[in-house]
């Protein structure tokens, strides 16, 4: 064979071997988000856990993402944190409110959603329900932090664009020594759910498109093999002529 024909043929090979090592490692992608996808449902469906048993799992480095825990405890409506956001195109807060736990832990539960003209509690004094109160939601932890294009969070006006759990606790002014929980309870929308903030629900999508990827380097190697064979047929051709 010539040199030329070596040349398509090393730089045919090294391709495959690129596109279908690609392709291997959606596959690897794919087995990976598909034990989180089983993994999440599994916890949607089972019952609730306490907030306690919550935080041994966070302390023993276990995920608790989308962990459905129950709490009872007291809400600290003084320190109702608001975060801009939209319903149904309609311009509004959810209502971040800590809860302090029967059993002295401090969690931030988001409540649900306000329109703007309720924003302020006194239009909505219903809201606000003294005394204990058992809450069931689903954990999040919002690891993504701010987006690019994405306000300051103004603590000091109660305005919030994006989740800071650490900020959002220092706003509630939770004593130094008080257990907290590292993450949010969302109420979930439900039949008791009749009043103010109304419950959001929680997206627990995940986006699965690993095999479609895995399929398209494979195709991707099958035409660089075509291409590459007809190149080489041309080439051996012409130097025959």
């Amino acid at each position: 064979m010539s040199g030329k024909v070596w040349q398509i043929l090393i730089a045919a090979t090294l391709g495959v071997i690129l596109l279908v090592g690609l392709g291997m490692w959606q596959l690897q992608r794919l087995a990976w988000k598909e034990a989180l996808i089983a993994e999440r449902d599994m916890r949607l469906a089972a019952a609730p856990v306490t907030l306690d048993q919550a935080l041994k799992e966070f302390d023993a480095d276990r995920s608790v993402e989308f962990l459905k825990v129950e709490a009872k405890g007291t809400f600290q409506h003084k320190a109702e944190a608001y975060m801009l956001t939209t319903e149904g195109g309609v311009p509004g807060f959810e209502v971040v409110t800590p809860l302090v736990s029967a059993d002295g832990i401090v969690a931030l539960v988001d409540r649900g959603f306000v329109p703007e003209s309720l924003k302020d509690p006194a239009k909505r004094p219903e809201s606000q329900p003294p005394g204990e109160v058992d809450v069931t939601g689903l954990v999040r932890r919002h690891v993504g932090g701010r987006g690019p294009f994405t306000p300051d969070n103004d603590p000091d006006g109660n305005m919030w664009f994006w989740w800071d759990i650490p900020a959002m606790l220092a706003y509630a002014d939770v004593a130094p020594d008080a257990r907290v929980a590292p993450f949010v309870l969302h109420i979930q929308p439900g039949a008791e759910n009749n009043t103010l903030p109304k419950p959001v629900s929680v997206d627990t999508s995940l986006i699965n498109n690993h095999l479609q990827y895995a399929l398209t380097w494979f195709a991707l190697a099958a035409v660089l093999v075509v291409m590459a064979g007809l190149l080489i047929r041309q080439t051996i051709r012409k130097g025959r002529a």
